[in-house]
């Protein structure tokens, strides 16, 4: 594999056996990592918390269309590569996949070769994206791990709330969730769970955060409506 392209994580989305393979075949050759799913209800099932970089979407689907996934990865994962592989080759079908996530549009019949420097073209985006954010002091948040990094600092260490909890703020409009929000989040009932109590986890996650690097305000009460996070977070 070329030296200047990373080694990505991707997730691929074929129903039709034959290409699933061919093209996992071809991007585990260029020192890819490639998880192979036949249908969308798979990523659920087998790729769900795991690490991506780059998703390869067929559109013509069983089960629920390309197109619903592309929308949901693109919601769930808004700093990965997504690129759509379909037979659909209409200028409205070209737009209605820009529209849904996507960031490249591919047509079969697919060349493999073009198909490899696309990813390659991806994987150097991404590159220049974090080297961009990391000078802003990203946070990364890994799922899996349930751990919090700053750069290259010692990972921080979370339970499954709270990990859960900041990616519910990263995904939140302007980072922000109300008091119902955040209790639900925590599996927690307003009804009977005193908003006193909720505050104590918003303290133990903010101690946690300021112990990763970030400022003592990187969460903030917001008077009659939640908290806000205010720092930048890149879910992993």
């Amino acid at each position: 594999m070329d030296t200047a392209v990373p080694r990505l994580n991707i997730v691929l989305v074929e129903d039709h056996d034959v290409l699933r393979l061919m093209l996992t075949q071809a991007l585990e050759e260029a020192g890819h990592q490639v998880t192979a799913l036949s249908c969308a209800e798979e990523l659920e099932d087998e790729a769900q918390g795991q690490p991506a970089d780059l998703f390869l979407i067929d559109l013509n689907l069983p089960g629920e269309d390309g197109l619903s996934l592309t929308e949901r990865v693109r919601a769930a994962y808004p700093l990965a590569g997504l690129i759509v592989l379909t037979a659909r080759s209409t200028l409205n079908d070209k737009l209605e996949g820009y529209a849904c996530g996507a960031d490249l549009y591919l047509t079969k019949p697919l060349e493999v070769p073009e198909l490899c420097a696309a990813v390659s073209a991806m994987g150097r985006r991404r590159e220049r994206v974090n080297g961009l954010l990391s000078q802003l002091h990203l946070f990364t948040l890994s799922q899996q791990r349930m751990t919090l990094t700053q750069a290259n600092q010692t990972p921080v260490h979370l339970t499954a709330a709270e990990t859960g909890l900041l990616v519910a703020f990263s995904r939140a409009p302007g980072q922000r969730l109300a008091y119902w929000q955040t209790a639900e989040t925590l599996g927690l009932d307003l009804q009977t769970y005193a908003k006193a109590s909720l505050e104590v986890r918003i303290v133990r996650l903010r101690k946690k955060l300021v112990i990763a690097g970030a400022d003592p305000s990187c969460i903030e009460a917001v008077r009659s409506h939640g908290y806000q996070l205010c720092i930048p977070i890149q879910v992993v």
